[in-house]
């Protein structure tokens, strides 16, 4: 006879045994604007993603009335994601660090260092798709996150260290202004 904490578990009943949501299970493509090459291997090069908190804390109002507070629900502070991906980095076989080349291309139609250029938003937004799905591969939510640019820096190579085996990593961050979420 199973005991009552297990048999009474509605996610572990028998016929149900629901799956957790791993964090591991997931994948991030990344469309940049038009123009910008080698946007496929960037796919393969993510380590992490965060950021993606589309449900926002909601700010709260008051109202007094004699010795009474009454509180009610105000808007959240902000509607955009700054979402922040890692990468690897790595070298193909022309011996360029192709990820920090596909951001660079993308970085320069914002804002180009060497000459001073200043792109337009048109020119320069693209869209992140995250997929989340369970070890079987089935879908089960997709965010995607459109109208998004660079807004950090590129930190490839800032400074070196010799006691530093370990491969180098990029993290750069995205301005969202606008996303859309599908849940199965």
């Amino acid at each position: 006879m199973p005991l009552p904490h297990y048999s009474q578990d509605q996610t572990s009943r028998k016929g149900r045994n629901f799956e957790p949501v791993q964090q591991s299970l997931f994948e991030v493509t990344i469309l940049p604007p038009a123009g910008v090459q080698g946007a496929n291997l960037l796919l393969q090069q993510v380590n992490t993603i965060s950021g993606i908190t589309i449900n926002k804390e909601i700010g709260t109002q008051e109202q007094k009335f004699k010795f009474v507070t009454r509180s009610f629900a105000s808007q959240p502070d902000t509607t955009a994601l700054d979402v922040a991906v890692n990468f690897s980095l790595n070298l193909n076989d022309a011996n360029e660090a192709y990820t920090y080349k596909t951001l660079k291309e993308w970085y320069n139609l914002i804002y180009n260092p060497n000459t001073g250029e200043m792109g337009l938003k048109k020119d320069y937004v693209g869209t992140i798709i995250v997929t989340q799905f369970n070890r079987k591969g089935d879908i089960f939510r997709t965010v995607t996150l459109e109208d998004c640019f660079i807004s950090s820096g590129l930190p490839f190579l800032e400074g070196g260290d010799y006691s530093d085996a370990a491969p180098q990593q990029m993290e750069v961050t995205w301005r969202c202004d606008n996303f859309k979420e599908e849940l199965a």
